[in-house]
C-alpha cells in the first residue's frame, strides 16, 4: 500500500511513532484502496490525546488547527518537498448521543481500544484502519474487508439501530455510499433505515441538502452509470424523501396519463433527474419541474397550470433548503418555462425571442431539461422535436453572432453620447435597447458604424 499512501502521511506517521503512537489512515481512503478506487478523505487517527498530538506536531513545525478538541479532532498541515498536505486527526473515542438522531455527541470518552473506535463509525467499509508504518490493514469489526470486496454497506455497530441512532443523517450517507460505490445495503441495515427514516426530521436542512446534492450527482464520484437514479430511488423506497424534499414527495402515487407517462409524478421527477446531464441546477430543475401537478389536480381536477403552481413551490422549497440565490434563480426559471413550446410549433423568431429573454446559459439548460423530461417519461426513446428545433435556432444564433444583451453591442453608451454630442440621460438607455432588439432580428447591423448612424436617426 505504501506506493499509494502519500509522502505526507508517511512523514506524519513517523512523528507519531517517535512519540509513542501508531498512526492509522482510516475510512474512505482505506476502503477505496481495497476497491481499487481513487481518492478518499485524508483522515487519520491514533491513541494520542488531541492536546498531546497538537504539542508534539508543533514541535516538528507542523501547523495545527484545533478544530474540535472536545471531540478529539485537530487538523495537521505540513509541507514536504514543496507539497502541502492536510490531515484531520481524531483520537480513538467512544461517542454518547442524545436520542433523536442529532449529529453531535454530548459526551465522548477517549480510548486506546481500536475496536471501540471502529464501532462508533458508520459502516464497516469505513471502519478500516491502515497502519502507516507497517502497511497492515486492521479490520476491527471483522467484516469491513469482506464487505468492501463484496460491495455491501453494513452497519459498523453490532446492531444497525446503534449506528443510525447516533446520527440520523447516516441514512442518507448510507444511500449515497451505496449509489456512489455501486454497493448493496445489507438487509438488516436497509430495514432499520426504513423503520427509522423519521430520524431525518431532526437533522438540519443544510446537512440534508448537502447529502441530497451528492446523491443527485453520485454518478460523477466514481463514474458509476445510473448512480444518481439508484440513490434517489433508494431514498424514496426508504420513505426518506418526505423528510428531505417534501414537495417532491407530494407526487408519490399521483398517477399521470398512461399515454405519456409510465411513472407517477414523483417517479417521473426522479427519472427525469437521472436522465439530465450532471449539472446541479439542471438536475434540480428536472427533479422539481412537475411538483405543481398534485396541487393543480387537487384544485381543478386536472394538471393545467402546474408550471405556475410549481414555480412558486420550487421557489419556496429551494429557499427552505437554503440554496444559493444564483442556483435558486436558475432552477425556478427552468421550472417556470418547462412547458414552453410543448407541441413544437413555435416559429424560429418566437424561439429566438424566448432564448434572448432567458439568456444563453439558461436557454441551453432549458433545451437539456426538455430532453430529460421526455426521456424521463419512461415511454422509451423519445424524438424531442421541440428541443431539436430550439437547438437548431440556437446554433443559428451562435453562427450569426446574435447579441444576447446590450453589453454584446459593438457600441457603448459613452460612444453614442460622444457621437451625438449629448449628456447622459435615460434616452441613451432607450436607444441602446432599440439597437439591441434590432440586432437580435438582424445581427449584421451590429457594427459600430451602423449602430451610431442608426442612433443619430433615433435621436
Amino acid at each position: 500500500m505504501s506506493e499509494i499512501v502519500s509522502k505526507g502521511a508517511i512523514a506524519l506517521s513517523k512523528i507519531f511513532n517517535d512519540n509513542g503512537h501508531t498512526l492509522y489512515l482510516v475510512g474512505g481512503s482505506v476502503r477505496n484502496m481495497i476497491c481499487g478506487l481513487p481518492g478518499g478523505d485524508a483522515d487519520v487517527c491514533s491513541t494520542a490525546l488531541p492536546g498531546d498530538a497538537a504539542a508534539f506536531l508543533r514541535g516538528e513545525k507542523v501547523t495545527v488547527i484545533e478544530k474540535a478538541l472536545a471531540l478529539g479532532t485537530i487538523e495537521a498541515h505540513l509541507t514536504l518537498d514543496g507539497e502541502k498536505y492536510v490531515f484531520e486527526h481524531t483520537t480513538f473515542r467512544q461517542d454518547y448521543y442524545h436520542d433523536g438522531g442529532v449529529h453531535r455527541p454530548y459526551k465522548v470518552h477517549f480510548t486506546k481500544d481500536i475496536a471501540i473506535d471502529a464501532r462508533r463509525r458508520d459502516f464497516t467499509v469505513n471502519a478500516l484502519y491502515l497502519d502507516l508504518q507497517t502497511d497492515e490493514i486492521i479490520d476491527p469489526t471483522g467484516r469491513g474487508i469482506a464487505d468492501a470486496h463484496d460491495g455491501i454497506i453494513r452497519a459498523a455497530a453490532d446492531n444497525a439501530i446503534d449506528t443510525l441512532k447516533d446520527d440520523g443523517l447516516r441514512i442518507m450517507r448510507m444511500v449515497r455510499f451505496a449509489a456512489e460505490l455501486g454497493f448493496s445495503v445489507s438487509e438488516d441495515l436497509h430495514e432499520c433505515a426504513k423503520q427509522n427514516a423519521c430520524m431525518l426530521a431532526d437533522i438540519s436542512v443544510e446537512r440534508k441538502r448537502d447529502e441530497l446534492f451528492k446523491i443527485m450527482l453520485a454518478d460523477t464520484k466514481y463514474g458509476k452509470d445510473g448512480a444518481q437514479l439508484t440513490g434517489l430511488l433508494l431514498l424514496r423506497e426508504l420513505g426518506a424523501m418526505q423528510y428531505v424534499l417534501p414537495v417532491l414527495n407530494e407526487g408519490d402515487g399521483v398517477q399521470q396519463s398512461k399515454r405519456y407517462h409510465a411513472h407517477d409524478v414523483m417517479g417521473h421527477g426522479i427519472s427525469a433527474c437521472a436522465q439530465a446531464a450532471p449539472i446541479l441546477p439542471l438536475r434540480l430543475a428536472a427533479l422539481l419541474h412537475d411538483i405543481g401537478k398534485p396541487r393543480a389536480m387537487e384544485a381543478a381536477g386536472n394538471m393545467y397550470d402546474h408550471d405556475e403552481i410549481g414555480t412558486q413551490m420550487a421557489r419556496q422549497a429551494l429557499s427552505k433548503l437554503k440554496i444559493d440565490n444564483k442556483t435558486k434563480k436558475t432552477v425556478v426559471t427552468l421550472v417556470a418555462h418547462h412547458m414552453f413550446d410543448l407541441t413544437a410549433k413555435a416559429k424560429p423568431k418566437t424561439i429566438r425571442k424566448h432564448a434572448i429573454g432567458l439568456g444563453r446559459e439558461t436557454f441551453e439548460l432549458l433545451i437539456a431539461l426538455r430532453r430529460a423530461d421526455f426521456l424521463g417519461s419512461g415511454m422509451g426513446e423519445a424524438v424531442v422535436t421541440s428541443a431539436d428545433n430550439w437547438q437548431n435556432e440556437l446554433d443559428v444564433m451562435i453562427n450569426k453572432k446574435v447579441p444576447w444583451s446590450v453589453a454584446d453591442l459593438n457600441v457603448t453608451g459613452s460612444e453614442i453620447m460622444e457621437a451625438l454630442g449629448i449628456a447622459p440621460s435615460r434616452k441613451i438607455g432607450d436607444i441602446l435597447m432599440i439597437l439591441f432588439k434590432e440586432c437580435v432580428r438582424n445581427p449584421g447591423k451590429n457594427t459600430k458604424e451602423i449602430l451610431i448612424k442608426r442612433a443619430k436617426k433615433l435621436i
